[in-house]
């Protein structure tokens, strides 16, 4: 019942009210609490919103990050059939922030990249990302950056780096008035704030990422197994 509800629902444009729960128990001729189940369980998904005194809704799925697998921004948005974009790319070298400096265990003084972008999703502006980089690895990037969608891609190509994993911090709380503006939500709308630092082979840290996505259009997803109880936290390649 809840596989043929959906599949209705995702051919619907969203923002289309839902049937009642009477509606839908005569229709599938199952219990009220089945019914209940069902639509709980398409809210967990994403698929649905409940707005109080006014009914359920129809709402986009929410694009998925799997945390322990090795993707990248672009190419998750690639596989959930979305045009991965950028709406504007600040570049400039700085001297690292303490914060910053103390993750990529540099010392005082040392410069970073820090490139400020708008990602969008088939052009819906979804996250804001700000990814600070060793500047000593990727001279004359700022000359480059215009060429790629991807950093992963220029990494490679113009530098011969691959970046072999990342540490991921995930946190919720809410969007200041900039953010609001730039992701077009309403101020004080709850966001995903991730920081991650990607490693080289060897342990050595090249980048922080720190990227704030819309909480209505976003989600990270961890798949545990048995055999990673007490096993060290898992690592992910680095925001792009």
């Amino acid at each position: 019942m809840r596989d043929t509800l959906r599949e209705e629902l995702l051919a619907l444009p969203p923002g289309t009210m839902i049937p009642t729960e009477s509606e839908l128990e005569a229709r599938f001729g199952v219990s009220r609490i089945t019914i209940r189940k069902a639509v709980d369980e398409l809210v967990a998904e994403g698929l649905v919103s409940r707005q109080q005194g006014r009914g359920s809704f129809v709402q986009r799925p929410k694009l998925t990050h799997l945390l322990n697998t090795i993707t990248s921004w672009t190419q998750s948005l690639k596989g959930l059939g979305y045009t991965p974009g950028t709406s504007s790319v600040e570049v400039e070298k700085i001297k690292a922030p303490k914060r910053i400096a103390r993750l990529l265990q540099l010392g005082e003084n040392e410069l970073v990249y820090k490139i400020n972008r708008v990602r969008l999703a088939s052009g819906e502006p979804i996250s804001l990302m700000v990814n600070y980089i060793r500047a000593n690895r990727v001279p004359g990037l700022e000359e480059k950056i215009g060429n790629y969608e991807s950093l992963y891609e220029l990494l490679q190509a113009e530098y011969g780096i691959i970046p072999a994993m990342a540490e991921d911090t995930v946190e919720t709380r809410e969007a200041t008035d900039s953010e609001a503006e730039l992701l077009k939500i309403e101020p004080w709308s709850p966001v995903l704030h991730v920081t991650r630092v990607a490693y080289l082979e060897g342990g050595l840290p090249l980048e922080v990422a720190v990227v704030t996505s819309r909480g209505d259009r976003y989600q990270y997803k961890v798949v545990l197994n048995a055999g990673s109880r007490g096993s060290a936290p898992a690592r992910t390649p680095a925001q792009e």
